[in-house]
């Protein structure tokens, strides 16, 4: 008898441990097709169900919290895609009658927690764009999207939403320090997730760049392919300064940022500013020409292997531009200046 209720338990545990992270799609979509598609974020397909009168049901359960897309199609021919948070529950995927091209998708508390801060800044947004919007009125919107994403971390912190806005849309602007110090504040379960792990080990490499941290050396080929080290650059008595600068010529934002480099360089660097660029172009030919054209007088390098150096696993490069401001001593005092900030700042150290 002992023996059958302690097997009858451990059915019990079995049967709960099982169902804890199951999950369950209900949608309504019309015109959808025939058949819907779960895959997960590498575009593995999870499961499949058919679909009567844009009616549909999934099942399953997930390890751990995480990102699915859901469409009708296997192939370009969807008429719908939506993005969706899997987790314990039951989440609903319906159309949206303010957005044609979107879904809604709600029911679990990652999911709702989305859906409701798409839609704040759809709202913000559009009161932006509206002629009828004051200036005065635009400016505090600005501010009110920017405070958007760090409410929403704050609201979040038990669910896979709140992990994922930290990690894109925050995570660039924290240091290595206040990343890891947000991270603190998760529940001990969300912690353990792929995306919260994977940005720790990040906010862990990133600290060691933060400023008041010594710089770490990179070394790489100069246009004539003769190895040259940060290092040398620091050491030389003549630069007080010395801007490590992450670009390509392929980056927007990184040629957007050249006017502003070639301004303060042209003023100070007689008074010992140098920039040390370090491009993370594939194509020496497209790396060089946009060196030329823009007349970029300074020191350039590149081992022409994008993001997979080195150097962009020392500094925790996630995106470019990226530039970190090193004195002579080899601290780090400043990083991403942009704009009119890096001219400040080295006039206002070389003054």
């Amino acid at each position: 008898m002992k023996k059958i209720l302690i097997f009858a338990a451990c059915a019990t545990l079995l049967a709960s441990c099982g169902s804890k992270n199951q999950y369950v799609i209900e949608g309504k979509v019309d015109g959808a097709n025939p058949v819907v598609y779960l895959f997960d974020q590498e575009e593995n397909l999870l499961d499949s169900a058919t679909v009567k009168e844009g009616a549909f049901r999934l099942k399953g359960e997930a390890q751990e919290p995480q990102i699915a897309i859901l469409r009708d199609a296997r192939d370009e021919n969807a008429t719908f895609t939506a993005m969706l948070l899997l987790e314990p529950g039951t989440i609903q995927v319906s159309d949206d009658p303010d957005s044609p091209m979107r879904k809604r998708v709600t029911g679990t508390p990652a999911n709702d927690a989305s859906t409701e801060y798409a839609d704040a800044g759809y709202r913000l947004i559009m009161e932006y764009r509206d002629s009828s919007t004051t200036e005065e009125r635009r400016a505090a919107i600005e501010k009110e999207y920017e405070e958007l994403a760090h409410l929403a971390v704050e609201q979040n912190r038990n669910n896979l939403f709140g992990a994922l806005l930290l990690a894109d849309q925050m995570s660039y602007e924290l240091s290595g320090k206040e990343l890891l110090d947000e991270i603190a504040l998760f529940s001990p379960e969300m912690q353990q997730t792929k995306v919260l792990v994977n940005l720790k080990a990040h906010a862990q490499a990133k600290q060691k760049t933060d400023v008041g941290q010594p710089f770490i050396d990179v070394t790489a080929q100069d246009a004539d392919g003769k190895e040259l080290s940060l290092k040398s650059v620091v050491e030389n008595p003549a630069n007080k300064y010395i801007l490590l600068d992450f670009w390509a010529s392929w980056c927007g934002p990184c040629m957007g940022e050249v006017p502003y480099l070639k301004q303060t360089y042209d003023e100070f660097h007689k008074k010992g500013f140098e920039i040390f660029g370090y491009s993370y172009d594939n194509n020496r030919d497209s790396w060089l020409n946009a060196v030329k054209e823009n007349q970029m007088n300074w020191i350039h390098v590149s081992s022409l292997d994008g993001f997979e150096n080195q150097s962009a696993k020392d500094y925790a490069i996630q995106g470019i531009p990226a530039n970190f401001l090193i004195d002579h001593e080899g601290k780090i005092v400043a990083k991403n200046l942009r704009g009119e900030e890096l001219y400040n700042k080295i006039a206002e150290l070389l003054k």
